[in-house]
C-alpha cells in the first residue's frame, strides 16, 4: 500500500487510489466536479489542482489524475494551487445564471459547495452570458442547460456507465450542449441517474420539481421494494407524502446508482385509493377493534373446525420480522398451513435456491467483476434492472455475456443470444452440468460445446437464472451445473432473480412446509375456511388466477394486512392497514441471502396535497392526523400475538429462537448488510415444470414480465404511468409472417380469459412458434401471470 504525505499528514491507501481519494481519506476536502468514484477520473474540470512538492511526481497536477505513490509529498494549500482553483471556479461561474433561489438543487448543490471551497466569492463578470434553449427530456428529467459547467458527468453516467445511446455532447468551446439530437423521452431505464450525477441544477427530477426545499425533506436509508436485488435507496418525504427517491450507496449491491423503477416508483405510498382505515365486515373500526375481531373469529373457527381450518400466507413484500411473526401466529393457532408465496413457480425457485446454493451465491459486485455471465431464462430489465447495469460493467472490463432465453432479452451492452423454448432451458443446463452434449439435437449440441469452451477459459464465470421461467427444477439444475463446473482453481457463481425484496427470507422460513397450491386445494375441499394474507394478493398472484378466485370465494373469513388497494384488501372481511416500507423500520433478505435494514422516512397520513386541496398549510385542521392509522406489519402481528411491539425486542426474539440469525442484533441501516449462511434443515427441492395446455390449431403463449407495467407497486406510482405500454404481443418474424402480421399491426388475441386487442411487435431474437404476452396491470392482459404457458389464437385485426 503506497504511503504518502498530504498537508503534513501521512496516509496509507490501497494500490491504484488517486491522490484526490487519498486526501478524502484524511478528511481533506479538495474541490472537484468531474471526478466520481463510479465513473473514474478524466481531468476535465481542472478544479482539483494540488502542488506535488516532493516524490516521483512534482509540480502543479490534477489530483484525480495522479495515482498515489510511495514518498509523495502533496500540498492542497500551496498558493499556486489555491489560486488556480479560484480561477477555475470563476471561469465555471461566468455563464451561470445565479438562480439559486428557484433552483431545485439548492441545499445539495456541489457547485455552491465547491465555489466556496475554491475561494471564489465575488462575481466580477458583467458581460453577456451564454444561453441555451432547454429540451424536453421526458417525464423524469428536467433540463436547465444555462446552469451547466461542462463537467461531462451526465454523459459519462448515461452513455459510458449505463449504456444509453440517445444522450450526448454537442457543440464546442463555450457552446457545449448536453442532450438529445432532438427533444424526446430519454430511452435508458437508468436515465434518472444523471440527476444524482449532475453536480449542479442542470438535471433535476421533474416529478419532484418545485415541491420541497431539500433541507426540509425528511430522509432515511432504505431498501428498494421493487425487485429482489436489495438496492440501497434514500427516500425523502414531507407533508405526509414521499416526494422523491435517490440512490443510496452499497458497494456490494447497487453501487452508486439505481434504476428508474426504483427511483420513480415511490408514489404507491401516496396512492389516493390506498386503504388506510381498519374494517370489519365493510364497517370502519379502530385498530384495536379489528385486532380483537380477528383474534375472536379465528379462535372460534379453530375451536369449531380444528387448527388447520385456518391458513396463513406471507409475502415477499412484507418485512422479515413480520414474516417471522406470521410463522409464530400460525404455530400459536396450531395450523400447519403456512406459505410465503402464492405463485407456485416463484415459490419453488426461491426454496430451491435456499436449499441447494450454499457458497455459490453472487452479489452484484461479483457480477461486475465477472468475465463471463450466462443468463438462463433471466430478463434483468424486467426482473432486476440493476443486474443489467452490473453486467454492463463486466462487459466494459472485457467480460462476455450469453443470453439463453425464449424472449428478446435487451441489455445495455453487447451479448450473444441463443433462442430456446422455455422447456429446453433445464435440458441445456443439465448438459452443461454433465459437460456432455450427447443426446441433444445438432444445433443445441453446438451451442453447449461453445458454452463449455467459454466456461473452460473463464476465470470468474456466473450463471444467472430467472424464477419465472426456471421454476424449482430449473434452479436446481442451475445450481447443480455451477457445482459441477467449479474447479479448485475457480468457482462458478450463481444468481437467481426472485419475485420480491424478501423472497429469499420467505423461502428460508417456509422450510419444507406446504405450498399455496396445497392451501388452495384445502380451501376447495372445504377443510380450510379462513385465510390470513400478509401483504399478498392470492386473487392475482397465483399461476392460475381463475382457479384461485373460485376457491377463495368459498372462504368464510379472509383477513388482509396490506398497504395497497389489492383485491385481497378490497374483499377481506377484516382488513388491517399496514405501513409502506418508507413509513417503517424493518429488514429484507435479498436474492443472495443478504440481510439489510431500512428505516422510516415519514409517518403515515393523507398527504396535505390531498387533505388541503393543494393549499399549504391546509385550510382545515384535525385533532388526529387524517389517514394515520396504518401500522408497521410487524407491529400489527406483535399486537395480534399480544407481545411487546418493539422492533428491537422482536429481533432479539428471532435471534434467540433461530440460530440462522445470530447476527441480527448487529444489523444496521446504511451498511452493506449481513450475508447469512443458512443452517439447519433446508426444504426439499420441488419439481415444478412450466404448466401448459395444448389445443388443436392454436399457438402456445408464454406470459412474461415487462420492464414497465408488470410490477404492482410500480404500477401504482403516477410518475411511471406515462411510460406504461399499451397491450402488445411479441413474435418471431417467421411466426408473424405465417399469421399475416407485421410489426405495428393490430391483432385480436384470444385466450381462455377471453378476447383483447393488442399491438404486434416483431423481434428476431424471440423464439419461433411462441407468442410472448406481458402482464400489464389495469389492461386486458393483467391476468397473464408470468411463467405460465397456455394456448391462444392470434388474428390480424381488419380495420373498417
Amino acid at each position: 500500500m503506497p504511503k504518502l504525505t498530504i498537508d503534513n499528514l501521512e496516509v496509507n491507501v490501497p494500490e491504484g487510489t488517486n491522490v484526490l481519494e487519498a486526501a478524502r481519506a484524511l478528511d481533506i476536502v479538495i474541490p472537484h466536479f468531474c471526478y466520481h468514484e463510479a465513473l473514474g477520473a478524466v481531468g476535465s474540470c481542472r478544479l482539483c489542482a494540488m502542488m506535488f512538492v516532493d516524490g516521483p511526481v512534482k509540480g502543479l497536477q490534477m489530483a484525480c489524475m495522479v495515482k498515489a505513490q510511495d514518498g509523495m509529498v502533496v500540498s492542497s494549500t500551496d498558493p499556486d494551487a489555491v489560486e488556480l482553483r479560484a480561477h477555475v471556479i470563476e471561469w465555471a461561474m461566468i455563464d451561470h445564471p445565479h438562480d439559486c433561489p428557484i433552483c431545485d438543487e439548492g441545499g445539495e448543490c456541489q457547485l455552491q459547495e465547491m465555489t466556496v471551497a475554491g475561494g471564489h466569492g465575488v462575481r466580477r463578470y458583467r458581460g453577456r452570458k451564454r444561453t441555451f434553449t432547454n429540451q424536453d427530456l421526458g417525464p423524469f428529467v428536467q433540463q436547465e442547460m444555462n446552469r451547466c459547467i461542462t463537467c461531462y458527468r451526465c454523459v459519462r453516467t448515461y452513455r459510458d456507465y449505463c449504456g444509453g445511446t440517445d444522450y450526448g455532447v454537442f457543440g464546442s468551446r463555450n457552446r457545449v450542449f448536453y442532450g438529445r439530437f432532438q427533444s424526446g423521452k430519454l430511452e435508458s431505464p437508468f436515465s434518472g441517474n444523471i440527476i444524482d450525477a449532475c453536480p449542479t441544477g442542470v438535471l433535476t427530477s421533474k416529478p419532484f420539481r418545485y415541491k420541497t426545499r431539500l433541507w426540509d425533506l425528511q430522509e432515511a436509508p432504505s431498501i428498494c421494494p421493487h425487485c429482489s436485488l436489495g438496492c440501497a435507496t434514500v427516500p425523502g418525504g414531507r407533508y405526509r407524502e414521499v416526494q422523491r427517491v435517490r440512490a443510496g450507496i452499497n458497494r456490494e449491491t447497487n453501487g452508486f446508482f439505481i434504476c428508474d423503477r426504483g427511483r420513480f416508483g415511490y408514489d404507491y405510498v401516496n396512492h389516493p385509493e390506498r386503504p388506510r382505515q381498519p374494517r370489519v365486515n365493510s364497517r370502519d373500526v379502530t385498530i384495536d377493534m379489528a385486532l380483537t375481531a380477528t383474534r375472536d373469529q379465528i379462535a372460534a373457527m379453530v375451536k369449531k373446525h380444528g387448527p388447520d381450518s385456518v391458513a396463513f400466507l406471507g409475502s415477499a413484500n412484507a418485512s422479515l420480522e413480520a414474516n417471522f411473526l406470521l410463522r409464530d401466529w400460525a404455530a400459536a393457532t396450531g395450523s400447519s398451513l403456512l406459505a410465503y408465496e402464492a405463485h407456485q413457480g416463484r415459490d419453488a425457485a426461491a426454496r430451491t435456491l435456499v436449499a441447494r446454493n450454499h457458497g455459490y451465491k453472487c452479489s452484484l459486485e461479483d457480477i461486475r467483476q465477472s468475465d463471463l455471465v450466462l443468463l438462463f431464462g433471466a430478463d434483468p430489465l424486467a426482473e432486476g434492472p440493476m443486474l443489467a447495469l452490473a453486467i454492463r460493467q463486466a462487459v466494459r472490463k472485457g467480460g462476455k455475456v450469453v443470453v439463453i432465453d425464449p424472449r428478446p432479452v435487451a441489455l445495455p451492452c453487447e451479448a450473444d443470444h441463443l433462442s430456446l423454448s422455455p422447456e429446453r432451458l433445464p435440458v441445456i443446463l443439465e448438459a452443461l452440468s454433465r459437460m456432455d452434449p450427447k443426446g441433444l439435437e445438432s444445433r443445441e449440441r453446438e451451442q453447449v460445446i461453445a458454452l463449455l469452451d467459454q466456461l473452460g477459459s473463464a476465470g470468474r464465470p456466473v450463471l444467472v437464472g430467472g424464477a419465472d421461467l426456471l421454476g424449482g427444477q430449473g434452479v436446481l439444475t442451475l445450481c447443480a451445473a455451477a457445482e459441477a463446473l467449479t474447479t479448485l482453481q475457480r468457482m462458478v457463481g450463481v444468481m437467481v432473480l426472485l419475485a420480491g425484496p424478501n423472497s429469499y427470507g420467505g423461502a428460508l422460513l417456509a422450510g419444507d412446509g406446504p405450498t399455496f397450491e396445497t392451501i388452495l386445494d384445502a380451501i376447495q375441499e372445504g377443510s380450510v375456511r379462513g385465510l390470513v394474507c400478509l401483504e399478498s394478493d392470492p386473487f392475482r398472484e397465483t399461476m392460475d388466477p381463475a382457479r384461485a378466485q373460485a376457491a377463495l370465494g368459498r372462504l368464510e373469513l379472509l383477513v388482509s394486512i396490506d398497504a395497497t388497494p389489492s383485491l385481497a384488501a378490497q374483499r377481506a372481511e377484516i382488513f388491517l392497514p399496514a405501513r409502506a416500507n418508507a413509513e417503517m423500520a424493518g429488514s429484507y433478505m435479498n436474492n443472495e441471502g443478504r440481510l439489510q435494514a431500512f428505516l422510516p422516512v415519514i409517518d403515515p397520513g393523507l398527504p396535505i396535497q390531498e387533505t388541503g386541496s393543494g393549499n399549504s398549510p391546509p385550510r382545515e385542521f384535525f385533532s388526529v392526523t387524517p389517514g394515520s392509522t396504518p401500522s408497521a406489519d410487524w407491529w400489527i402481528l406483535a399486537r395480534m400475538l399480544e407481545r411487546e411491539a418493539a422492533l428491537a425486542e422482536i429481533r432479539l426474539s428471532i435471534e434467540q429462537n433461530d440460530d440462522r440469525f445470530v447476527e441480527f442484533q448487529e444489523l444496521a441501516a446504511e451498511s452493506n448488510g449481513l450475508r447469512l449462511t443458512a443452517r439447519g434443515v433446508l426444504p426439499p427441492v420441488m419439481d415444478n415444470p412450466l404448466p401448459r395446455d395444448d389445443e388443436a390449431g392454436s399457438l402456445q403463449m408464454l406470459s412474461i414480465a415487462a420492464p414497465v407495467g408488470s410490477h404492482w407497486l410500480a404500477h401504482l406510482s403516477s410518475p411511471l404511468a406515462a411510460t406504461e405500454p399499451r397491450p402488445y404481443v411479441c413474435l418471431h418474424p417467421e411466426s408473424a409472417a405465417a399469421l399475416g402480421l407485421t410489426d405495428g399491426d393490430r391483432a385480436r388475441l384470444t385466450t381462455r380469459f377471453g378476447h383483447c386487442h393488442v399491438m404486434v411487435h416483431v423481434e428476431r431474437r424471440a423464439v419461433k412458434s411462441l407468442v410472448l404476452v406481458p402482464q400489464l396491470w389495469d389492461t386486458a392482459l393483467e391476468g397473464m401471470v408470468p411463467g405460465c404457458m397456455q394456448s391462444c389464437r392470434l388474428e390480424k385485426e381488419v380495420r373498417g
